[in-house]
Order: C-alpha cells, then structure tokens, then sequence
C-alpha cells in the first residue's frame, strides 16, 4: 500500500484515478490517503470557491509510508 497528501492552499475533492476519496483536509492538516503502488490520475476540485490551477496531474506512487507519504501539489487560482 502507498500513501499521499495533497498539499494546497485551499480545501478541496480528492480523486484517484476518478474515484472519489473525500476532502483534502482532515481539520486543519492535509488528509493522507492510501492507494496502490503505481501510476494514478490524481485530481482535485477546490471546495473555496476557486479553480485548481493544475485539476490533474498523473504521477508514480511507490516507496511511501504512512509517516512520510508522497506530497502531491495542487495550486488554486
């Protein structure tokens, strides 16, 4: 199992690979989530009011953990 956080500045819906995950946040910090090793779409539509400036972004997944997962970075516009 691998695992991610999405880092923004705002909050927003999570996708992999089209599936719905939940909210970016969990409270105040970036909510980790778990997926499989491997490449994934990973997409995000802002909660704030505003637009990501990167909706979606394909990327490798492998050699995580829990303790330190993968920092995926959306921006907002």
């Amino acid at each position: 199992m691998e695992f991610f956080k999405i880092i923004c500045p705002g909050k927003g819906n999570v996708f992999i690979d089209g599936i719905f995950q939940g909210e970016s946040m969990d409270g105040t910090d970036p909510k980790i989530f778990q997926c499989n090793t491997g490449v994934h779409d990973i997409s995000m539509d802002c909660l704030d009011g505003k637009i990501c400036g990167e909706p979606a972004q394909r990327i490798r997944i492998e050699h995580t953990n829990p303790i330190f997962p993968m920092e995926v970075i959306f921006t907002c516009v």
